[in-house]
């Protein structure tokens, strides 16, 4: 019987060749990044699954520590496609894949969860329906490029263009944004000015009117500059106008520009930082400290509940207290105007602390202690919230920042919102225990 394995000695150097030159491409040196958390949790006092106060659109005024429901995960690739002569260029972007429920083994990438892609009402294959579990939403966050040192005129300055996460300001343990003016844009940052360093973008912002999309076209331009003391002050300043079509103007859309300012000084502090913050907005930006940290609503006037102006002012940071312990901390208090004289207007106030301490390189244990109270023109007096959390966590490294991190909590929340939550049953004093995983790379 001939035995037809063969054996070819003069492919084996093609064969290396060919590995090495795909191994040398630049697919190979792509810059893959994001973040991501999921979990597992449940109440052990009245039962069912855990209850949460806050997200990560709205920010958690109590904490973020055991008040995490969802899943969530963004996954970014980038890569620098070209240098040149010291001009870069620079791709980058991102995948966001966010579901509300932790409780099922199956969760669609896109709205509802039905295993057996059936439609239960229809019976029709192939339609992507919901079950009482509820699936997920992918979104697209970033798509962007960006270009260093190519205007002669401004070296070291970076021009960009496309859908970005534009110069974000967040309190991480409330997974706050406090200032996020991002989506499709383009602009010109890090421009050399006297003592500092100048921002000056365009951003767009569409927001619903009924049927009607609007558009609202924001500048926003900022200014860094050091103080003396090892301070830094950076001088926000958004516009917002309205950009009404001819139509939609005959069809009386009501339209207001609108302004927004801030100042933040950054030190260091502690073996740490800490950062001061004023906020203020007006007209179409008058809810942006209140209620959302983008804003700019050219149609605000037709909203429920809508701010005319409003004002925020915090402190925030992470700092060593000697020894293994770290303190992440942070003070946040808001007024707003209600654009209906006849509402009352919106106030909150948040305190939170966590204090952690290092065991060793891989294991820490963190507390955190959070009290919120808020009013708003629809409520009928203010809600007050408090939590105690305590997470034992072994994570990558020694530090409040080292991740990834695997946690298990138990915490319990008290005040008006654990009364009035789960449609007034409440979960004032119950113990709720979990797992979670927090990652970022």
């Amino acid at each position: 019987m001939q035995n037809k394995k063969r054996f070819f000695p003069n492919k084996l150097p093609l064969a290396a060749a060919v590995t090495a030159a795909i191994m040398a491409t630049p697919a190979i040196a792509v810059d893959f990044h994001g973040y991501s958390r999921a979990g597992v949790s449940t109440n052990i006092g009245s039962g069912g699954e855990q209850t949460c106060f806050g997200s990560g659109a709205t920010g958690h005024y109590v904490g973020r520590l055991a008040d995490e429901c969802d899943t969530y995960a963004e996954l970014g690739l980038g890569d620098e496609l070209f240098s040149e002569d010291g001009k870069t260029f620079r791709f980058d972007s991102m995948l966001a894949y966010s579901a509300n429920r932790q409780g099922n083994d199956y969760q669609a990438l896109n709205g509802g969860n039905n295993i057996n892609n059936v439609d239960f009402d229809s019976n029709e294959v192939g339609r992507n329906s919901s079950d009482p579990y509820g699936g997920g939403d992918i979104a697209l966050r970033q798509l962007y490029v960006s270009a260093n040192n190519v205007i002669e005129s401004l070296p070291g300055a970076t021009l960009w263009a496309g859908k970005r996460f534009y110069k974000r300001k967040d309190i991480h343990h409330l997974d706050l944004f406090y200032l996020s003016n991002s989506g499709y844009g383009a602009g010109i940052e890090n421009i050399q000015a006297g003592a500092g360093q100048l921002s000056v973008a365009y951003t767009n912002s569409d927001t619903s009117d009924g049927d009607n999309l609007v558009q609202n076209n924001k500048m926003d331009v900022r200014y860094a500059f050091p103080l003396a003391g090892g301070h830094n002050l950076e001088l926000i300043g958004i516009y917002a106008m309205a950009d009404l079509t001819d139509a939609q103007q005959d069809a009386g859309i009501e339209d207001e520009d609108g302004y927004f300012v801030m100042a933040e000084i950054s030190s260091g502090i502690m073996g740490g930082f800490n950062k001061f913050a004023l906020q203020y907005g007006a007209d179409s930006m008058g809810f942006t400290n209140a209620e959302n940290a983008s804003g700019g609503r050219v149609d605000n006037a037709n909203v429920a509940g809508y701010f005319e102006s409003s004002w925020r002012i915090l402190n925030h940071g992470v700092i060593k207290l000697g020894g293994d312990w770290e303190l992440g901390h942070s003070v946040v208090y808001e007024e707003a105007e209600s654009h209906d004289p006849a509402a009352k207007d919106g106030e909150r106030l948040s305190i939170v602390a966590r204090p952690t301490y290092n065991w060793s390189p891989v294991m820490s244990t963190a507390i955190e202690v959070g009290y919120s109270d808020t009013d708003r023109p629809w409520f009928a007096e203010s809600q007050d919230l408090g939590k105690f959390a305590v997470a034992q966590q072994w994570q990558a490294g020694p530090g409040y920042w080292a991740r990834p991190v695997i946690r298990a909590y138990a915490a319990t929340f008290f005040g008006d919102e654990a009364e009035n939550a789960r449609g007034g049953e409440g979960i004032d004093g119950d113990i709720q225990v979990g797992a979670q995983i927090e990652a970022w790379w």
